[in-house]
């Protein structure tokens, strides 16, 4: 009898472990979006916890989606419609349940193709994020990053002018490159308790304008070198702004050119307002 019963507790510990092991396992797959037809694209990513890389490429299909994720712990959903000539894509991902994300696996690799104009809207979370979005014809892009590390980059110039580009950064530590490439024509940021480095070396061209709003964080501006600029902004006694290297004239208290830049043909205008952080703005080649 004593035999038994150490038998059915054995068994019992291998199915409990066996049981254990099958919910905590990892699935991967891969999800194609055809267009269906659509010749221009609106995308909404919501993305809540873990690491996102996203890329392009030159491709019919709408999307390409290789997902490496826990199921018990981890939900995903993908949907897409058409309206007219219009593809509406929608991805998302989420939590089941609260849990320690260091072990939990819920990595993405989205690949979007580069021959459709795109509406692109993204809300990132806790996550390591690598996106590029170089080469992707966008018109308009909506970010709002959450606690975010990782890079942003633009690697190769927008083939359309990018008209609408907003971007709210919570408590991240993010790089945001090439950003002249993104060849937009309005910028807005709002940048909370985070560190960001915003770079607009690039194929820049024509007039450009960026909205910048720090709070209790720190941001550091690239300008490259032989761009016209005009910097507006004042600092209070709880933040700065300072120059590095840049071949600027003061025309007012709180006004700051480059040479030439009523005459330039391709120019960015700054203006800045920081409440406790600080803004350090560096010319580059």
């Amino acid at each position: 009898m004593g035999k038994l019963k150490t038998t059915i507790v054995a068994g019992l510990f291998l199915l409990l472990a066996f049981g254990q092991a099958f919910a905590d396992r990892t699935e991967e797959v891969l999800e194609v979006v055809e267009t269906e037809g659509a010749d221009q694209l609106e995308i909404e990513i919501d993305f809540g916890a873990g690491k996102l890389d996203i890329v392009s490429a030159d491709m019919e299909e709408a999307a390409k989606l290789e997902i490496f994720y826990s199921p018990r712990y981890v939900s995903y959903d993908i949907d897409y419609s058409t309206r007219g000539n219009t593809g509406r894509l929608f991805l998302e991902s989420d939590l089941r349940r609260h849990s320690d994300m260091d072990d939990i696996d819920n990595d993405w690799e989205l690949t979007l193709s580069r021959r459709y104009p795109v509406s692109l809207e993204m809300d990132i979370g806790a996550s390591e994020s690598i996106i590029d979005l170089g080469g992707i014809p966008l018109t308009r892009l909506v970010m709002d990053v959450g606690a975010t590390s990782g890079v942003i980059d633009f690697s190769e110039p927008n083939p359309e002018r990018l008209r609408d580009f907003d971007l709210d950064i919570g408590a991240s530590s993010v790089e945001i490159t090439g950003l002249a490439n993104a060849n937009f024509e309005r910028m807005d940021i709002s940048s909370g308790a985070a560190s960001c480095e915003l770079d607009f070396r690039g194929d820049f061209k024509g007039e450009s304008e960026v909205d910048l709003e720090v709070g209790v964080g720190s941001v550091d501006i690239i300008i490259p070198r032989g761009l016209a600029v005009r910097i507006e902004g004042d600092e209070n006694w709880f933040s700065s702004f300072d120059f590095h290297g840049l071949d600027i004239d003061q025309i007012d208290d709180d006004l700051w050119e480059s040479p030439g830049f009523d005459r330039a043909e391709d120019r960015l205008t700054i203006m800045i307002d920081v409440s406790m952080g600080s803004v350090d703005i560096y010319e580059k080649r």
